[in-house]
Formats: structure tokens, C-alpha cells, sequence
């Protein structure tokens, strides 16, 4: 006799504590991205200002999945100003003078965090959740592809 396949996974309110931290990282990034891309200055600036104009782009694509994937898990996505502050456990630096190298590395390390917290999430996650562990991993890869090419901006 074939054994029935789950229909349901774990999807307890830890899940959704962590998909709603997620969310806060994630928008809490975008906004940095896009304070970043208008305060930049300096020789590379444009280059700079359109990497960061395309992170804002690709970290508002990841909010948004993760909000959907909160609502498909019957969560409410928390994003009151208020909850993404409380929320987030990764801090979003914004450069106040434009300073490309000082913008630069507090990205890559901003990034750098985000890389260990979905790594360590995924690995947590294992096959209890497929689904919400293969959206972490698609953004993970985004993220990796995004310290990269600030490293590239680094030149390190």
C-alpha cells in the first residue's frame, strides 16, 4: 500500500514571527538602498546609485513575496512603520554624507547579515516548510548576488 504524502506542514505562528521579521529586514533594506541611491556622491556615484536603485527594486520584489507567502500561511504581513522598526533584527545603516566607500560597506556587511540569517533559517526550516524553505532560498541566492556585486563596487 503507498504511503499518503502530508498535506500540511508546520506552520506555526514561529513561522510567521519569522516570515514578518524577514519582511521587516527586507523593507527596512529597501529604504536604505533608496536613501543610499539619492545621497551618493562622488566619482562612481552613478554606478552606485544605479546598483542601489536596482537592490530597492530587487528587496521590494523580496517583501512583497514574503508578504504573499505570510497571507497563503493565513498571517497578516505587519507593515506599520512601527512593526518594521520592532521587527527587524538586521540594522539598516543610512549614510548621511554620501561617502561612497563608508555606503558601500555598511551595505556589504548589511547584506553579509542577511546571507547567515536566511542560511540559518533554511537549514531550521529543512523539509518541514518546502515551499516557504525554496522562496527563502531564491531570495538567499539574490542576496549573495547582491554582496557580490557591492564587492565589486569595492573592489575587494
Amino acid at each position: 500500500m503507498a504511503q499518503e504524502t502530508p498535506t500540511n506542514f508546520s506552520h506555526g505562528p514561529d513561522m510567521l514571527t519569522l516570515l514578518n521579521r524577514d519582511l521587516a529586514n527586507e523593507m527596512n533594506t529597501m529604504l536604505m538602498y533608496m536613501a543610499n541611491s539619492l545621497k551618493a556622491s562622488g566619482t562612481d556615484a552613478h554606478d552606485v546609485k544605479s546598483v542601489m536603485s536596482d537592490f530597492v527594486k530587487q528587496d521590494f520584489k523580496h517583501a512583497r513575496k514574503l508578504a504573499v507567502r505570510i497571507v497563503d500561511l493565513e498571517g497578516e504581513p505587519e507593515l506599520t512603520p512601527a512593526d518594521l522598526q520592532s521587527n527587524a533584527s538586521i540594522e539598516a545603516m543610512h549614510s548621511r554624507d554620501g561617502k561612497l566607500q563608508l555606503m558601500l560597506k555598511d551595505a556589504l556587511e548589511h547584506e553579509l547579515q542577511a546571507v547567515i540569517e536566511y542560511k540559518n533559517q533554511i537549514q531550521n526550516i529543512a523539509f518541514t516548510d518546502p515551499v516557504t524553505r525554496l522562496l527563502l532560498e531564491g531570495i538567499l541566492a539574490e542576496k549573495e548576488h547582491q554582496a557580490e556585486e557591492i564587492r565589486h563596487l569595492l573592489g575587494v
